[in-house]
């Protein structure tokens, strides 16, 4: 007798046999009773997986609820991780005091505007601005009478900047502000008149007015120019 191996083949229990005869494997001498295989199935959680039936015992279900206790810990911990690093973005994004970007947002800004510059209408500008009295008010009146200079001057400036340009600290007493729809020309008019505005808004010190002295220049921004090019540039153009 030949048997074909590919061919599956239906297995009888020795159960099913066993005082028999050719009783049919299949048959349910009670209608409402399952098969051995179906009664474990449906004591135990079933799940589908791409369209698959697959059934938790018991025993594994533990073992995920166990994984899963865990992985909900270490999950927590990832937040808290990307949350801190979020903080440290938007910290080195912020000037320490300023209400104004810190260095390295202005610059990342700055290369952001000379990677499109291809995109504007008409080439921007930048413009350095210098707090010239700023050392001596630090000499005369301590470190706190400058940076509340130093923010006086941050918030005068921006208040005649237009709604594209953008200002930035370069550290210290230096700041720049990108002149979007400005050329050389522009730049330079709108530069000197920012510096006549904010000379003439003084802050008070022990009943002393204190007027910023400020040092502009200006550059026009050029394609294929790095930000720290840039800025170099605009600080060669010191006019005053």
């Amino acid at each position: 007798m030949s048997m074909d191996v590919n061919r599956a083949q239906g297995i009888a229990s020795i159960a099913n046999n066993a005082g028999g005869g050719g009783r049919d494997p299949h048959h349910k001498e009670h209608p409402d009773e399952l098969p051995v295989e179906e009664a474990a199935v449906e004591d135990s959680e079933a799940f589908e997986i791409d369209g698959l039936m697959a059934e938790i015992t018991p025993s594994a279900q533990i073992i995920l609820d166990n994984l899963a206790a865990e992985i909900e810990p270490l999950r927590r911990q990832l937040e808290m991780a990307r949350e801190r690093e979020q903080n440290l973005r938007e910290d080195l994004a912020r000037h320490s005091f300023l209400p104004i970007p810190g260095r390295r947002e202005f610059i990342r800004e700055l290369n952001h505007v000379l990677n499109h510059l291809g995109d504007l209408t008409s080439m921007p500008s930048l413009g350095l601005l210098h707090v010239a009295n700023g050392d001596e008010v630090r000499r005369t009146y301590g470190r706190d009478t400058l940076d509340r200079l130093l923010v006086h001057v941050a918030e005068a400036v921006n208040r005649t900047l237009q709604p594209t340009d953008i200002l930035g600290s370069l550290g210290g007493n230096d700041f720049a502000v990108i002149l979007l729809g400005a050329g050389a020309v522009m730049a330079r008019e709108r530069i000197d008149g920012i510096v006549q505005s904010v000379s003439k808004m003084p802050i008070h010190e022990q009943g002393v007015p204190i007027s910023p002295v400020l040092r502009a220049s200006t550059a026009e921004l050029s394609a294929g120019a790095t930000a720290e090019a840039s800025i170099k540039a605009a600080d060669r153009n010191r006019a005053r």
